[in-house]
């Protein structure tokens, strides 16, 4: 069992056509499951909501990674206006990046595109606890269709815990979440930071 799940929070404000409208805390979360040595996939949620807005996004990608510091991943997301009642299903494709700055510090970057003029472009730092546990603090940009005329974006800051499952006692490639931390899978015994 090689799984990761993701808790979090992400204070949203959404911006269009000049207009602002204030930050709400929402709920940010996931699960990453590895099933081979460099493969994964990846459902997450991420609550949109700002002080007049009800929105949401649900994402599930393929994510593979390409070697100890850089993924790829693509998939589907849904962003869904619940006042409005739109819909935006994306097709969507991205890079996932990392690099340590000590021991237990590392900084990480998301960059994806997708239909309907849609980017995602996330960075933070990321904070090894222990061999189980990180934590995260970060910045999160989302920019979606709103109609024919506007986009519209979703930003402000993130912060986030995660536990592997099972992920701290085999080593092989890293599966990357959407958060700093990797999922391991393989078969041979060893430390979290071997795959760092």
């Amino acid at each position: 069992m090689n799984f990761q799940a993701d808790l979090g929070a992400a204070s949203v404000e959404a911006k269009m056509d000049g207009a602002k409208d204030a930050h709400k805390w929402n709920f940010d979360g996931g699960v990453t499951y590895g099933w081979s040595d460099k493969t994964g996939i990846q459902y997450g949620y991420h609550g949109l909501n700002t002080k007049h807005l009800d929105t949401d996004m649900h994402e599930l990608n393929l994510v593979r990674s390409l070697n100890k510091n850089v993924a790829v991943y693509g998939g589907y997301a849904r962003i869904h206006n619940h006042d409005a009642g739109g819909t935006n299903n994306i097709a969507q494709a991205g890079v996932i990046g990392k690099t340590n700055l000590g021991s237990k510090v590392e900084v990480y970057g998301k960059a994806g595109v997708g239909t309907k003029n849609t980017t995602v472009l996330e960075a933070g730092l990321g904070y090894k606890v222990n061999e189980d546990w990180d934590i995260n603090a970060g910045y999160r940009y989302i920019n979606t269709k709103a109609n024919e005329d506007h986009n519209v974006s979703f930003q402000g800051p993130v912060v986030g815990l995660s536990y592997r499952f099972g992920g701290h006692k085999i080593r092989s490639s890293c599966i990357y979440s959407s958060t700093s931390s990797c999922i391991h899978s393989g078969s041979s015994s060893n430390s979290r930071s071997a795959c760092i």
